[in-house]
């Protein structure tokens, strides 16, 4: 008879943070308190200090956190697109504009200044361009390792994928169209900078 196992509870730092993004996509920032939180999960306020710090440290685990989860879904969109650098990066600009419009927290991890109904990029313990930075230095690598058909080096693919977040932030806080036209623009940019 096969032994039946169970998969290992979450740890309790994991379980905030998710009751601490419910929250802010349900009611917004201010409503994250750490009573609140101590509350969804089910510990003491004093766990939810010992595992989060303050409140602002809580803001930091959160996009930090989806700073990383939005990395994982770029790669993932990347790999569908073998030796398609054209196809792979504009597949990877729609899927995160498509994401970004209905999820605050990716627009946060983004670093847009207006992060969806709530602002509490101000409340990071950290440079809010660390965080840009962070995203780019990471999508860059990816990119180059990836294609290297494209034939770009690791320092022109951060400043193309700069330059690309940098376009889809603008189309994210000032929207002059919809999703497929923005891709549409955008195909046509990525195509230019990768020389297709």
């Amino acid at each position: 008879m096969k032994a039946v196992t169970h998969p290992a509870p979450a740890r309790t730092r994991d379980r905030l943070l998710d009751a601490a993004a419910g929250l802010i996509t349900g009611e917004g920032w201010p409503a994250v308190t750490m009573g609140k939180l101590a509350a969804q999960v089910g510990v003491s306020r004093q766990t939810v200090y010992n595992e989060l710090g303050s409140k602002a440290e809580l803001a930091e685990a959160l996009v930090l956190r989806e700073t990383e989860r939005f990395a994982e879904r770029v790669g993932e969109v990347a790999a569908a697109h073998p030796g398609q650098p054209v196809d792979g990066v504009t597949a990877a600009f729609r899927q995160t504009l498509e994401a970004a419009r209905v999820n605050p927290l990716l627009l946060i991890a983004l670093g847009c200044p207006k992060g969806g109904q709530d602002d509490f990029l101000p409340l990071l313990t950290t440079r809010p361009e660390g965080v840009l930075e962070r995203s780019v230095d990471t999508v860059a690598t990816l990119f180059a390792r990836c294609y290297p058909e494209a034939g770009l080096t690791l320092s022109e693919w951060t400043v193309a994928v700069e330059a690309i977040v940098r376009l889809l932030l603008s189309h994210l806080v000032q929207p002059s169209g919809s999703a497929a036209h923005a891709v549409g623009q955008m195909r046509w940019v990525i195509g230019r900078m990768l020389g297709a």
